[in-house]
């Protein structure tokens, strides 16, 4: 059945990608929009970017990363583009999704949108089920570090990803990449075309010739191979403290070795039109599937050192599984312009499916004879999602105001379940939430300090319903987000941003269910079972930023190789690049983060209200041409440096950072772009990440001390433009080599120790 829907994907992918061929189009390699066309070769012009504009046109502390930055870094997927962007912390999760952090606080700090409308992420260990999404989809990815009435806030920050937009100009894109990785290939394909629908005669003469219709529509599909190999070395000894010195310290080390190939397509088409001159309306849908096979295969040696001798046996664990998920999206977008306001409208609904299956087979051969123990797990789950937003916008003098309300209802229900030793145990989950908000802010400008101000506030309700068997759950919560931005103009290159907000994060629904989700891995204090925590309070936080932002001086410039200006050439001012420094704390009460604890002979895993914590830290961000150092003006750098300090204030771990926060995130990226007009082109990109401490609270008097250490990762790609026809690029992932090497030492009630070192 897998080999033939996977059949099915690779003759839709090819026909769809032929009938390109049937519609009107000139290929070009795609350019960024700084880039002369043909005709053109004499003139160079430079404009300041729109993530530049973005920048110092708004209040809130917002970083724009646009098509121009994302083409520079050489990204192929949304993953790529995640891990160097400024504050934020990307990782892979045990089952290939992406879990990110902004400033170190945990994932569930950090809100993911598509065009401006949260995710869902139906797993529990991944924020962005498109993870895979390629970077080509992307028009711009914005970084919003504090809360505003608009957004529902989130203590980390915010992350929106902007898809590509259907355009006037007729474009198409085409493009196939082969991944190489443990001397298997997996090939992926993507096709996307852009442009006017039809004749489109323009219907209003004061528009010009722009087309009444225009559409966009991409296909992606193909493999990955993803995986890693992890060797973990534990031990456990009685503590000299330990109620039971008699107890026999063993020693276990066990290679895990972890395989995953996904074969995914998405289709996702748009269409807008202008109804009238006041009225224009959007339609977009996406359909994702992603068919997930993969197995980790444990295997290891255990002594253990008894007072009649010594003893050992050889482990063995082979967990094999799929993953099936399905996600259909649509929404439309209506705009209506009034004489001194605008009307933003959105309806959209969505529908989500996914069937996971693993099945863990582990014996342990010891002297006195062989052990075995099967183990097998199923999980169907089924989302629908129904959304709709509305915001009216309006000047009143020198003012700026608007009003917004949102309502947004999503139902889940799933199906589980667990079988140990031959006896399945059967688990329904149901799971209603409805989240509804009313918001508005008014900017005053206050001409006499040159400063902007804009002060809103939030008024946000949940419901969340559930039936896990034996279990019901009723959370109701009203929260309110009052927020307050100011921007002062120093110079005409340079501003004052100062933030204060305060944000309430209710918890997920899957955090409060209390059923039990297995690991892949053999089940221990490393690799722990999840369950849910039905008693959790909501977390609380107040923000505050300042930062200053600096757009550098215009320059001129003329000509393809930076000469002056001679005949038939003309030169254009714009920005060179800009900087930005930004200082920030936040206080959190009623910390959430996930307890250990012993159920049995069970490690589990549990959402609690573990203490009050404070955050802060310094972040820096530079672009700028490379000019100055001789190269090309074309060359671009792009850095960005984070500080990061936290520390809980109360509770079991009180005087620790947040777990998993690392001190210092580094990116560095040189890149010489793409030119339609040919020869080479590529860059490379240097992550730093520094340690974490992962110091998490216990349960049962449960004591957990550990550490990540600090690595490096580069990346590097090259390219080059054939003229008329492409370009091929060859991208280079950790040429670096780093290892993620963690160790962790756990200590129960009982005085026994658990060492355990990961890498």
């Amino acid at each position: 059945m897998a080999a033939h829907r996977c059949g099915n994907c690779a003759r839709l992918f090819w026909s769809l990608i032929s009938l390109w061929a049937l519609l009107p189009f000139s290929l070009r390699a795609q350019s960024p929009p700084d880039e002369p066309t043909a005709g053109e070769q004499n003139t160079v012009v430079v404009r300041s970017r729109r993530s530049f504009d973005d920048r110092f046109a708004t209040t809130s502390p917002t970083v724009t990363v646009g098509r121009q930055e994302i083409e520079a870094m050489g990204a192929n997927s949304v993953a790529d583009i995640m891990r160097q962007l400024p504050g934020v912390q990307t990782s892979t999760t045990a089952t290939g999704g992406l879990e990110i952090r902004m400033r170190g606080m945990g994932p569930q700090n950090t809100r993911i949108l598509i065009d401006g409308v949260a995710v869902s992420a139906s797993r529990k260990d991944a924020q962005l089920p498109l993870d895979e999404m390629p970077a080509d989809l992307i028009e711009r990815i914005e970084v919003v570090r504090s809360p505003t009435a608009e957004h529902e806030g989130a203590a980390g920050g915010t992350i929106n990803i902007v898809l590509r937009p259907a355009r006037a100009k007729r474009e198409t894109h085409v493009w196939l990449m082969d991944q190489h990785v443990w001397g298997r290939d997996a090939v992926v394909g993507f096709a996307s075309q852009s442009g006017p629908l039809g004749q489109n005669a323009p219907s209003d003469p004061q528009r010009g010739d722009e087309p009444r219709w225009t559409y966009f529509i991409s296909l992606t599909g193909g493999l990955r191979n993803l995986g890693n190999e992890t060797i973990r070395d534990s031990s456990v000894r009685p503590s000299s403290s330990s109620p039971s010195p008699s107890t026999s310290p063993s020693v276990t080390s066990i290679t895990d070795v972890f395989r995953m190939r996904n074969n995914s397509w998405t289709l996702a088409p748009r269409l807008t039109g202008r109804l009238s001159a006041s009225d224009q309306v959007t339609i977009r849908a996406m359909l994702w599937t992603l068919e997930q096979r993969g197995q980790v295969q444990a295997a290891g040696a255990a002594t253990n050192t008894a007072s009649a001798g010594v003893t050992s046996s050889a482990i063995d664990s082979h967990t094999p599984w799929t993953y099936d998920r399905t996600m259909y999206h649509l929404a439309a977008d209506w705009t209506h312009r009034f004489a001194n306001a605008k009307l933003d409208s959105t309806v959209m609904f969505e529908r989500d499916s996914n069937a996971y299956r693993s099945r863990t087979e582990r014996s342990e051969v010891q002297a006195s004879g062989v052990t075995t123990r099967d183990s097998a797990f199923i999980s169907d789950q089924r989302e629908r999602s129904f959304l709709a937003t509305s915001k009216l916008a309006g000047t009143a003098g020198d003012s700026i105001w608007t009003l917004g309300t949102e309502f947004d209802l999503r139902r889940n229900e799933v199906n589980t379940t667990t079988t140990t030793a031959g006896v399945p145990v059967p688990q329904d989950v149901t799971a209603a939430i409805s989240r509804s908000a009313l918001w508005a802010q008014s900017e005053l400008p206050l001409a006499a300090l040159n400063t902007t101000m804009t002060a809103g506030l939030r008024a946000q309700g949940y419901a969340i319903s559930g039936d896990a068997g034996s279990t019901t759950l009723d959370y109701r919560q009203w929260f309110w987000q009052p927020s307050l931005n100011s921007r002062t103009q120093l110079s005409p290159d340079t501003q004052l941003r100062w933030n204060l907000a305060r944000v309430t994060r209710a918890p997920r629904v899957w955090e409060l269910l209390e059923r039990v989700l297995p690991n892949l891995s053999s089940n221990g204090p490393n690799t722990p079972n999840f369950i849910g925590n039905a008693n959790l309070r909501p977390e609380a936080t107040i923000s505050a930023d300042i930062g200053i932002d600096h757009r550098f001086g215009q320059s001129e410039r003329s000509g393809t190789n930076g000469s002056s200006p001679s005949a038939g050439q003309t030169g254009q001012s714009g920005q060179t690049g800009q900087i930005g420094i930004n200082l920030f704390a936040r206080s959190q009460t009623d910390v959430i983060a996930r307890r250990l604890f012993l159920q049995g002979s069970t490690w589990l895993e549990q959402p609690a209200n573990v203490g009050d914590a404070i955050v802060w830290g310094l972040e820096s961000d530079l672009r700028h041409d490379l000019a100055w150092a001789g190269l090309p003006p074309d060359w671009t750098l792009a850095a960005n440096a984070s500080l990061l300090q936290s520390r809980m204030r109360s509770g079991d771990t009180v005087g620790s950072r947040i777990p998993g926060q690392a001190r210092y995130l580094a990116n560095l990226t040189i890149a010489k772009p793409l030119r339609s007009s040919g020869g080479w082109y590529g860059g490379g990109t240097l992550a730093l990440v520094g340690a974490a401490d992962l110091n998490t609270p216990g349960g049962d008097g449960i004591l957990v001390t550990g550490r990540q250490r600090s690595y490096a990762q580069l990346d590097l790609y090259v390219g080059s433009v054939i003229p008329n026809w492409g370009f091929w690029r060859l991208n280079l992932y950790n040429v670096s080599d780093f290892r993620r090497d963690v160790s962790r030492v756990i200590t129960d009630a009982n005085g026994i120790v658990f060492t355990d070192h990961t890498v």
